[in-house]
């Protein structure tokens, strides 16, 4: 199998460290961003040159454009770009300080966005590559307490999908990753994968009840259309 060389934000813990270890393991290439750089010191020291790592806030746009551009100079070509980093807010919307939703929106949805908008010229220059998005059941299906949350990720699918028309021209892939839920410290301390049975579950749930409730529009749709005839 031909070795690939990754960029992967949050590799400190979750699925982006799961992933980490998994292409590190297997020969691959990793260029990762943290948050604490201590935090991944023990794959630096297994995997030595393979793993090139830079702190990263994803709520700074600045260090976004400068890691991202580092991280291609670096490796000179980077096959696939995974926006992993984000956590989830959870509560009533009046519950939410201003503070709390905006660090909310920026980490989630502004973050993954710049990650993209910085990688995009580097994959055209070089003829293609992909994006991955991880994303959440709940960027289909809602749950109570946890509307800031879900305003993010049903914001980054929609700018992912639009985005991934736009680039699909240039061999730009982009593929969205719903996730249900995984022993991960998340809960403990253009394609899209739907992974879990209780993922499945949810969005066929929610995705089923808005179909029934357009056709229930069906009949009435029509009355603003105009006809010049």
């Amino acid at each position: 199998m031909k070795t690939k060389t990754w960029f992967i934000t949050g590799i400190n813990s979750g699925f982006g460290r799961h992933l980490t270890e998994q292409l590190l393991e297997r020969g691959d290439r990793v260029a990762g961003t943290v948050r604490k750089m201590d935090s991944v010191q023990d794959l630096s020291e297994k995997y030595g040159e393979n793993l090139w790592t830079a702190h990263l806030d994803v709520t700074d746009s600045n260090e976004v454009r400068d890691v991202v551009n580092k991280a291609f100079s670096e490796w000179g070509t980077i096959d696939v770009v995974v926006n992993n980093a984000g956590y989830g807010l959870f509560g009533t919307a009046e519950e939410m300080t201003d503070e709390l939703l905006i660090h909310q929106i920026h980490t989630n949805l502004i973050g993954s966005i710049q990650v993209v908008r910085a990688a995009l010229p580097h994959l055209r220059n070089q003829g293609g590559g992909r994006i991955l998005q991880l994303s959440t059941y709940g960027g289909q299906a809602v749950n109570p307490g946890a509307g800031m949350y879900h305003a993010t990720k049903w914001g980054i699918e929609g700018f992912m999908e639009s985005t991934a028309l736009d680039v699909a021209p240039f061999n730009i892939g982009i593929t969205i990753v719903e996730p249900g839920g995984a022993r991960t410290e998340f809960r403990y301390g253009s394609a899209k994968i739907t992974l879990g049975s209780d993922s499945y579950q949810a969005i066929h749930k929610a995705l089923t009840g808005r179909l029934a409730e357009l056709e229930m529009q069906k009949d009435t749709a029509g009355v603003t259309d105009y006809s010049l005839n």
